[in-house]
């Protein structure tokens, strides 16, 4: 029994407008009304938040701009299997990373100034480092 694929070589479909920088992406494309978000994320492994100051971005930003923590979504949880995650970081942050504020923005250059004048103060916790 000969295999029409098995062990031989098949050319991808779009390959050659990727190599040749022809493809387009989703970061190419610009359309009317775009916004641009970009999230605020934990410096800290584990750290309680003490306080979020947001008012530098708020202004910071363009009109129709919001900036958001979690006391401006609703107290769910999600993931993949287990949904034990908040959207945003709500009292504490639980690893580095973690999303703690987001900007959104008209103009990618207004997102990250906004992000960046957005002020959190943590205590730091003990970190968990059992498995």
């Amino acid at each position: 029994m000969t295999h029409r694929v098995v062990g031989k070589p098949i050319g991808r479909v779009d390959g050659i407008e990727k190599v040749s920088g022809e493809a387009r992406y989703s970061g190419d494309v610009s359309i009317p009304g775009l916004v641009w978000g970009k999230a605020l994320r934990s410096p800290l492994p584990h750290a309680r938040i003490v306080r979020i100051d947001t008012s530098q971005a708020r202004a910071a930003t363009r009109a129709c701009s919001p900036v958001l923590t979690a006391q401006d979504l609703p107290n769910i949880l999600v993931g993949r299997r287990m949904f034990d995650m908040p959207m945003l970081a709500r009292d504490r942050v639980r690893f580095i990373g973690e999303k703690v504020a987001v900007v959104a923005a008209v103009d990618p250059d207004d997102r990250r100034g906004g992000a960046r004048r957005i002020d959190v103060e943590y205590e730091d916790l003990p970190a968990v480092i059992d498995r």
